[in-house]
């Protein structure tokens, strides 16, 4: 079995580094025995059977390249959805999150139409944050990263990533009110926490990866020999979130 991870948008978006996520993705099934095949994905004409499709990955990007994107977004919309609706997990942040909402309000009132795979609404507008974002995650427990947005999402009751402990999150501050960040319910993951969130926060990426298998019903051909190297790299990402969230910086 060969781990296909499309990867959505990259050249329209620009990425804003978020392709970092991808790479950590195919180093940690590799280094298990799971060869990963990336298919980018950045004309509606393009898109392979989603048949073949285990892991779907889009990032970031400013809103002048989120328009640019839309309509691919809205042509690839019915596969997409079909994929999440089988189990296939997806990893969304910042602007590819909001593409694959119902629909974002821009800065000048008007409204467009996103992908429909997250059951959120996107609005432009408000003070922008930047800087360290730090969340208390139900599943996770600490997770950090980096903020940078101008945008509020509403989800609604859904599930969110984890309570904002340092930053802004979905929603503006309310006094006395800690607020969420992010969607996620089962296999689906959205975001606008930066860094890339995978470096940051390895165990994140064996979730997604092990939803991956478990909808193929596969296991790691080889998962011992990658333990000492993995039990390396979490254990610097353990000493950075830790640093991170002891002492947060914002601009």
């Amino acid at each position: 079995m060969t781990l296909r991870i499309l990867h959505l948008l990259p050249r329209l978006l620009g990425m804003n580094g978020e392709s970092g996520n991808v790479e950590i993705l195919r180093l940690r099934s590799e280094w298990r025995g799971l060869p990963v095949e990336v298919v980018t994905v950045d004309e509606p004409d393009t898109l392979p059977s989603i048949d073949g499709i285990d892991l779907v990955f889009v990032g970031s990007g400013p809103v002048s390249a989120q328009l640019v994107a839309r309509p691919v977004v809205e042509a690839l919309a019915s596969p997409l959805r079909e994929l999440a609706s089988s189990g296939v997990p997806f990893l969304a942040v910042g602007a590819g999150f909001q593409l694959l909402g119902e629909s974002i309000t821009l800065e000048t009132g008007e409204t467009v139409s996103g992908a429909g795979v997250f059951p959120v609404t996107t609005r432009h507008g408000g003070d922008r944050v930047v800087g360290d974002f730090v969340l208390s995650s139900p599943r996770l427990g600490t997770v950090v990263g980096f903020e940078n947005r101008g945008s509020f999402v509403d989800v609604g009751s859904h599930a969110t990533l984890g309570t904002v402990v340092y930053g802004r999150g979905n929603t503006a501050a309310v006094e006395g009110v800690r607020g969420e960040e992010g969607f996620w319910e089962g296999t689906l993951l959205g975001t606008h926490m930066h860094g890339p969130i995978l470096a940051n926060n390895p165990e994140l990426a064996d979730v997604l990866l092990e939803q991956a298998l478990a909808v193929r019903g596969q296991s790691y051909p080889d998962a011992a020999a990658a333990e000492e190297r993995l039990a390396e790299i979490d254990e610097r990402a353990r000493q950075a979130r830790d640093t991170i969230a002891g002492r947060p910086l914002s601009e």
